[in-house]
């Protein structure tokens, strides 16, 4: 990348040394046991997206045991319904049901809708609560022992009043592993850390053809006053 960014870059690595977690409270190296990883390396969501052999903490579970604070959790879920609202409720309705796939693993636009959830319960496929479909090709679910009760808080609107909202909380049973996903908070990566290097990447002119680099002055002033 030029010398310049070579200079920069071989300084940096001179004068380098880790951040503390006061500095840069946010990143996953900070939120690491090492128990989990074997080796104190940062644990990733997609290491936690791929373990199917591990139960899934509970909220309760979480709370002896927290997850890295690097992490989020969220669920494939759709929490639209039938119900259609006139006014603002005065309680916090409440809507319970097994999970179904047809319904919460459908595509929003070009994606599947993943929401904020906790994970309430835990119970091993059939138990009196399962009602698991062993049709279900994905091999990591096949690999997995476990289904969830998850709940999700949305907030809604009634209809055409988009001043008047509330929530509405959601209990759903039966959630396969796979519908349950890990996804790393913004900010906590390394990118981001204070004393990450940063520099310009030059390109020098000599890399370029010279039948290319005709723009003389006017041509500039030409193509600044279309912009």
């Amino acid at each position: 990348y030029g010398e310049e960014w070579q200079n920069a870059w071989d300084e940096h690595v001179k004068k380098w040394e880790p951040t503390s977690k006061t500095s840069d409270y946010n990143n996953m190296t900070w939120w690491t046991n090492e128990a989990e990883t074997g080796n104190g390396d940062p644990i990733t969501a997609y290491e936690m997206n791929i373990a199917d052999h591990i139960p899934i903490r509970t909220w309760s579970e979480q709370q002896i045991n927290p997850y890295p604070h690097s992490l989020a959790m969220q669920c494939y879920v759709n929490t639209n319904h039938d119900a259609e609202y006139l006014f603002v409720p005065k309680t916090t309705p409440l809507y319970r049901r097994p999970f179904d796939e047809d319904t919460d693993m459908v595509m929003d636009g070009d994606d599947y809708k993943l929401m904020n959830c906790q994970v309430s319960g835990r119970y091993e496929k059939g138990e009196v609560n399962s009602s698991d479909d062993s049709s279900d090709d994905d091999e990591h679910q096949h690999n997995h022992k476990y289904l969830y009760v998850i709940e999700v808080v949305v907030e809604k609107t009634v209809d055409d009043d988009n001043d008047s909202s509330f929530l509405e909380r959601h209990i759903i049973t039966d959630v396969p592993w796979n519908a349950i996903k890990f996804m790393e908070k913004h900010y906590t990566s390394d990118v981001f850390l204070k004393n990450a290097f940063r520099h310009e990447m030059k390109l020098p002119d000599e890399i370029f053809p010279k039948s290319w680099m005709n723009f003389g002055e006017k041509q500039k002033a030409k193509w600044y006053q279309l912009w």
